[in-house]
């Protein structure tokens, strides 16, 4: 973009005191007492088991026999939490009328207010250890203190206040002849008070007589904690915001103006015709991938993103970084509520769910939202997705052209990801978003290649903005852009991209703070690497073919699945874990791309030469992660189909051959072991009912198999690097 003297020295000076609000620490200001205040009970994001009615205002629990009615209001790994509800009990000649109170399931051990049995009515708080998890906690050892009496049919108030950093739980219940508070410590009852998700159920069972109750006036609080937002509330950083996005709203809209020829010029025109064959393909990819949506998700992740897309379209695109962090998918888990859904992306993901929720509000007419749990949202999710693969598939046609290889080959690289079952899978069955994320990183590479520096660094900026994964990808590809284009053009593309995206997540920053994008990075980071994650949650692998399945067969025996899901803090020699190994190696492996694309001649890197070192650094870093899942491969695949240049035809369809498989396999492996566990909605994929399933969950845990594509993958890996060094091959291309 053309820019006056005077512009060129203020816009980079404006992208500073941009980045520089970024960057500090969300502590620097004035913090508020909650984080958010939810109330009332929302059927999207409370589990019910048992013969319960569920309004926005009432919960209507009765139970008969010894089925427990059970109702799951928030479960969450925050530090400190803040709960109080109307209770009323309409029935108390069952073995338990009502009981309310805090649990995790991960130690089988819990807190709890008792309304006890006719005709002693007497209010017990009680400590439990060992018990059964369920939808709530069952059996094991109490430890009981009345508190009072109760009159039934009366309501009254009970409140929980946790602050597990003070190491204590206060519980109060207030009402006609009852005024009662308790407390518990760490001392008295530690498996509830350490790194361990934390419940709120209520719960009646009948067994010989008939138990039931009501719960009004709900209110969940959400003290001020760090957490995957720390929200501020100060008026000097509202200020600041609104004042830089504002400068910036201005520029940006003086550049459009200024250079919108320059500007429409600088996008990519389409080239070639659409043949028979070109549209062919694409009917088959739209209608292929269409026919597997009806055959559901992946239990958790799937329905994860169907319950984003509600929060960003009824609470606000902003409410996602809080009231997930207390909402627990316990269907999934037969009703057991193990995890809080949590939502660890960036703005940029934010705002696609934001949109998907809200076309879903407009297929119900502007009334409502869809159920979180709808199929119509859920497809809603995988056609995005589709649409998205699709367009991946034309850029990399597009990109494989500009570097010059034949029509042929790029054709071929492209089908080899629009046809790949690995990204159908991913797609359309599984439900995840990275192809979103692999849109902006070919976008920005095509832009490159067409020397637009600006769009080329606001496409990778977006991408960065996605999920915490393409930081990686925003570190190598901005070294190669760095060493492609002059300083000048780099500093303005970078100031415009600055200012640019400080603007576009400027409502999310102003409803959470300043410092969103780093706070959601270091929380991943703190969550993942630094041990602030359950240790059963954060393993050596989640499913995929990294080195790490391999380390654990050869060093410590494991064998089957037990081989990735070792916990990533055992020890892999002396003092050293398999976490800290991990660091160490990407660490060294990054480093050693970063110097290979400083030191390239700008011809080389100008010539697309960066692309297959920029191939090597994330393949290196998805393999020698811990903790990565089997989707996340999917983000290197487009990187390796663009190295044909540099691969002859037998090594590129072995490369692209290998990824491919090593991902598509323990994505439906994953998903068959998931799906057994699931309770409802996935008949079709359950391996019980499906011999496909069936095959590739036992070919997933096959030791042989998974070493086999481990050291397929190393081998691909390795040969890529060989070829690298070399000169291009030459991909004869028609004038």
């Amino acid at each position: 973009m053309k820019l006056t003297k005077l512009t060129s020295l203020a816009l980079p000076a404006l992208a500073v005191a941009m980045l520089a609000l970024t960057a500090l620490p969300a502590e620097t200001w004035k913090a508020p007492t909650n984080d958010a205040v939810y109330k009332g009970f929302d059927p999207n994001l409370v589990y019910t088991s048992g013969e319960v009615r569920l309004s926005p205002d009432l919960v209507n629990a009765s139970a008969s026999g010894a089925s427990p009615a059970t109702v799951n209001l928030a479960t969450t790994l925050r530090r400190s939490l803040v709960a109080s509800l109307d209770v009323t009990v309409l029935a108390n000649d069952g073995l338990q009328p009502m009981r309310v109170g805090l649990w995790s399931p991960w130690t089988a051990s819990g807190y709890f207010v008792l309304f006890g049995r006719a005709p002693q009515n007497t209010v017990t708080v009680m400590r439990i250890v060992d018990g059964s998890p369920g939808p709530t906690l069952l059996g094991g050892s109490v430890t009981p203190t009345p508190i009072g009496t109760y009159t039934l049919g009366t309501p009254y108030r009970v409140s929980f206040l946790v602050d597990r950093q003070a190491g204590r739980i206060d519980a109060a219940v207030t009402g006609p002849g009852l005024e009662a508070k308790s407390q518990i410590t760490n001392s008295e009852l530690p498996a509830i008070f350490g790194n361990v998700q934390l419940s709120l159920s209520a719960s009646a069972v009948g067994d010989s007589g008939a138990s039931g109750f009501t719960l009004r006036n709900f209110t969940l609080t959400l003290p001020h904690e760090r957490s995957w937002a720390s929200k501020v509330d100060d008026p000097v950083a509202r200020i600041l915001l609104v004042a830089l996005a504002a400068l910036g709203i201005v520029a940006l809209a003086v550049a459009l103006v200024s250079n919108r020829r320059r500007l429409t010029a600088s996008f990519p025109r389409p080239r070639g015709r659409w043949n028979g064959l070109a549209i062919g393909s694409a009917i088959v990819f739209l209608a292929g991938n269409l026919l597997l949506f009806p055959l559901g998700g992946h239990p958790f992740d799937f329905a994860n993103e169907q319950l984003y897309a509600y929060v960003a379209a009824a609470y606000g695109p902003s409410q996602l970084y809080f009231l997930p962090d207390v909402v627990s998918l316990a269907r999934v888990w037969n009703g057991v509520p193990w995890i809080q859904v949590a939502f660890p992306y960036e703005p940029g993901v934010a705002y696609l769910f934001a949109g998907v929720g809200s076309l879903g509000a407009l297929l119900v007419g502007g009334t409502g939202t869809l159920a979180a749990d709808s199929a119509q949202l859920g497809y809603l999710v995988k056609a995005v997705n589709v649409l998205f693969g699709f367009v991946d598939g034309v850029l990399i046609y597009r990109i494989l052209r500009e570097l010059n290889v034949s029509d042929k080959w790029s054709r071929i690289g492209a089908a080899l990801f629009l046809f790949n079952p690995a990204v159908w899978f991913s797609m359309s069955v599984w439900g995840q978003t990275h192809v979103v994320s692999i849109f902006f990183v070919l976008t920005a590479i095509l832009f490159a290649q067409r020397r637009n520096p600006t769009w080329a660094w606001l496409a990778l900026a977006v991408a960065c903005l996605t999920r915490p994964q393409m930081v990686v990808f925003g570190l190598l590809l901005g070294v190669a852009f760095i060493r492609w284009f002059t300083w000048r053009e780099t500093v303005t593309a970078l100031s415009w991209t600055t200012v640019a995206s400080f603007v576009a997540i400027t409502p999310l920053t102003l409803a959470t703070s300043p410092s969103l994008p780093v706070d959601v990075l270091i929380n991943n980071l703190r969550v993942q690497e630094g041990g602030g994650n359950q240790a059963l949650l954060t393993t050596v692998s989640q499913d995929a073919y990294s080195i790490w399945p391999l380390v654990t067969y050869l060093f410590h025996g494991t064998s089957g699945l037990g081989r990735a899901f070792t916990p990533s803090s055992a020890a892999l020699i002396g003092s050293v874990s398999y976490q800290l190994a991990s660091q160490i190696l990407i660490a060294v492996a990054l480093l050693l791309v970063v110097g290979a694309l400083l030191l390239r001649q700008r011809s080389a890197i100008q010539s697309g030469g960066y692309i297959p070192l920029v191939a090597i650094g994330v393949t290196s870093f998805l393999m020698l992660l811990t903790g990565v899942v089997a989707t996340h491969f999917l983000l290197a695949l487009p990187l390796l189909l663009l190295c044909r240049k540099w691969m002859d035809p037998i090594a590129y369809c072995y490369v692209a051959a290998v990824w491919s498989i090593s991902t598509f396999v323990p994505m439906f492996g994953d998903m068959g072991v998931a799906t057994a566990a699931a309770t409802h909605g996935y008949s079709l994929l359950a391996p019980a009912n499906n011999p496909i399933t069936h095959f590739f969950v036992n070919l997933y845990a096959w030791d042989r198999f998974i070493t086999a594509a481990i050291l397929a993958n190393v081998c691909a890996l390795i040969w890529l690097i060989v070829l690298t060094v070399r000169s291009p091959i030459r991909v004869s291309s028609p004038a």
